[in-house]
């Protein structure tokens, strides 16, 4: 046990060496900015319906994603999933058990990342004095925080395949792509679940119970798909 670990903790600390650094954060910055202008552009002309353009637009339809895809290509060093460890399993380390820690940090960065944008979204959309604003808070940030870190997850998947991860681009086009309808070709995309989860059209008639546990089984997945995928 104290192996795998060893062994995660040095995958984590290699991809929070690869997400230091200023551009990183100018990214998040401009992005942040970016929702919360929007939001606010939304809440002057829409007022009644500015918080759910705000969140279903620019937050979990462009800058959710995007941002996750920029994580994963940053972590994975432009590399393929499997290769993107070589550095530290030269050394000794375990590469799966180094990739799960490289997957940790990137889920855990695009969950706080979500629920970042979320928030400045929803100040943006509201005025401070709204009594809505606490309750769309708590709602929405959980949502943002559980799709930031399965989008990661997702797009960590992705880069299995393609000589240098090149499956994560195709990943992000088609979850834009075919995440945005609502058949059974949209099920495997986080888009659509999120989506049903803020309240919009469900993928093949989901609940939101339904949803919660979609973006769980492709997290899930994700992660068994990356391991199974990387040599031990």
């Amino acid at each position: 046990m104290s192996d795998v670990r060893s062994g995660i903790a040095v995958g984590a600390a290699l991809a929070r060496e690869r997400l230091r650094g200023v551009t990183p954060l100018l990214v998040l910055a401009l992005s942040g900015c970016a929702v919360y202008a929007l939001a606010v552009l939304e809440r002057q002309s829409s007022p009644d319906s500015a918080a759910d353009s705000a969140l279903a637009g620019p937050v979990f339809g462009f800058a959710l994603p995007i941002l996750a895809y920029l994580v994963s290509e940053r972590v994975c060093n432009g590399e393929r999933l499997d290769r993107s460890v070589d550095t530290v399993a030269r050394h000794g380390a375990d590469r799966r058990h180094a990739l799960l820690g490289a997957l940790l940090v990137s889920a855990l960065v695009m969950a706080f990342a979500g629920t970042l944008l979320t928030l400045l979204a929803l100040l943006g959309a509201h005025s401070l004095h709204d009594a809505d604003l606490a309750r769309d808070l708590a709602t929405s940030a959980a949502i943002a925080f559980v799709t930031g870190a399965v989008y990661a997850l997702a797009f960590g998947a992705a880069s299995s395949f393609g000589k240098r991860g090149g499956g994560r681009k195709w990943a992000l086009v088609l979850d834009f792509m075919l995440g945005a309808g609502d058949s059974l070709l949209a099920a495997p995309w986080p888009r659509g679940h999120a989506r049903n989860l803020l309240g919009g059209v469900p993928v093949l008639e989901l609940s939101q119970s339904g949803a919660w546990l979609a973006l769980a089984a492709i997290a899930l997945l994700s992660v068994a798909f990356s391991v199974s995928r990387t040599p031990g």
